[in-house]
């Protein structure tokens, strides 16, 4: 158990003793075996506390706690201390301690519910907790914000995303959560994952439906516009195809690793490469892509030569001196050498290209978590578009 946890029962503990006392003030309406039982219970859970025998000073302590008006906020508290420290059956006895008491209040049975609720989630039994949430929406209550919040979270866990895409519709209806470009968002991934979904099933019709969808969320979703672009490519309409690739590129520049090969293709399609090459130095000058740099370097040397792009990634290097460019710089120049210093240039390449490649390319921006591989939804923390690219000016 951390030291942070120890303190959060310690305070518990604390503020046991602090309502002890006050119950000990009202010893006329109680009586003195009644209370004396109290204090050997706080006493006791001090002992397993101080003893380093935490689960068992938590029961102790829930056991004193006599549940009134004055205490209901503190088991709530509780639970969810104990839902954190990954104690959910011990969290779903309290909530449903407290939701089986005669005369709690609306307000606080809708919180212990949607506690309850969560207890379910994070215990994996999300059946019960879906059940439980569809009767607090049933009920209209102040809590029904709370609850459709939790709802989507189930949905998307379980990828159903047609009811995801509903309860957001939904909740987006307060005047709260409106304009939340994070909930929009995630709506507009919902609508995505669902639009893959046909796209795999080629049915392109019923995919650009979800994909006009998630633009109705979020205009400028650039995930969006890579599916409709995918799909344009697929039926040949290699224009509409690549004017969706140069939005991206133009809205979206962290996001040109991931359609380079597509657009490169699309591009050629119609003999259009030249305006690809253009587009790609333009984005080049501006942006630090090492794909995109390497690509570009490529359609230099089948259009110009490899002197046009050794010239081309030498002033790269002097302007903006990187790894990525000194590492096509070196495969080039091996081309032109004898064959002895073409071997050494080859493996200097080789060795500055596996570095790159062990390199985690994206990293969240919440959590942390690194990948080689771009995810719309991060796998560690599930937060949407929080992955951006890990690359810095110079490496």
């Amino acid at each position: 158990m951390g030291n942070v946890e120890i303190y959060g029962v310690l305070v518990l503990a604390i503020f046991a003793g602090w309502l002890l006392g006050k119950l000990g003030n009202r010893s006329k309406k109680q009586s003195d075996d009644g209370l004396g039982s109290i204090f050997h219970d706080y006493f006791v859970g001090l002992n397993y506390l101080l003893n380093d025998e935490p689960d068992e000073a938590i029961d102790t302590f829930i056991k004193a706690l006599e549940i009134n008006s004055e205490t209901i906020e503190t088991h709530l508290a509780l639970g969810a201390l104990l839902r954190r420290r990954g104690k959910v059956d011990k969290a779903i006895k309290v909530h449903q301690t407290l939701l089986a008491r005669p005369g709690l209040e609306a307000s606080l049975a809708d919180a212990a519910r949607i506690q309850l609720a969560q207890d379910y989630i994070a215990g994996g039994l999300l059946d019960r907790a879906e059940r439980l949430l569809k009767e607090l929406m049933q009920e209209n209550s102040v809590a029904k914000w709370d609850a459709l919040e939790l709802l989507i979270t189930i949905y998307q866990t379980e990828k159903e995303w047609e009811s995801a895409v509903a309860c957001t519709q939904e909740l987006l209806s307060n005047a709260r959560y409106k304009k939340d470009s994070d909930w929009n968002a995630r709506a507009a991934h919902y609508c995505c994952e669902i639009a893959e979904q046909f796209i795999d099933k080629e049915q392109n019709d019923k995919a650009r439906d979800s994909i006009k969808r998630a633009f109705g969320f979020t205009r400028n979703s650039v995930r969006a516009a890579v599916l409709l672009a995918k799909i344009e490519q697929q039926l040949g309409n290699f224009k509409a195809a690549n004017r969706e690739y140069q939005r991206i590129m133009q809205q979206n520049p962290a996001f040109v690793p991931q359609i380079l090969k597509a657009m490169r293709k699309s591009f050629a399609a119609i003999d259009k490469l030249p305006d690809f090459e253009h587009s790609l130095s333009d984005h080049v000058s501006s942006q630090f892509d090492p794909a995109a740099l390497k690509m570009l370097a490529q359609l230099i040397t089948e259009s110009h030569g490899s002197e046009a792009a050794i010239r081309f990634l030498r002033m790269k290097i002097a302007s903006e001196p990187s790894v990525a460019a000194a590492t096509q710089l070196l495969k080039l120049e091996a081309g032109l050498r004898g064959e002895t210093q073409a071997t050494d240039l080859e493996r200097i390449h080789q060795m500055l290209e596996n570095m790159l490649k062990k390199r985690a390319g994206y990293q969240c921006n919440q959590c942390g978590y690194e990948s080689k591989n771009l995810y719309w939804l991060c796998p560690s923390c599930h937060n949407w578009d929080s992955i951006e690219s890990n690359y810095k000016n110079g490496i």
